[in-house]
């Protein structure tokens, strides 16, 4: 699995590690979560234009009644 991250001037980043995946924000920053590593590596807004990979999907908590 791999995040690539588009930078503003055209550049790339790639997480090629297996497990990564990305987290929007609704502020417009972004993190790159890294399989292994404590603390994700983030986008501010503006520092990035375009991901691609696998987007880390959340496990939220369900009440049953």
């Amino acid at each position: 699995m791999s995040v690539t991250v588009t930078l503003p001037d055209g550049d790339c980043d790639e997480y090629m590690r297996f497990g990564d995946s990305y987290v929007k924000h609704n502020d417009g920053s972004l993190d790159v979560v890294r399989r292994g590593e404590r603390k994700p590596h983030r986008y501010e807004a503006g520092q990035w234009t375009d991901v691609a990979g696998n987007e880390k999907a959340w496990k939220k908590p369900r009440l049953w009644g």
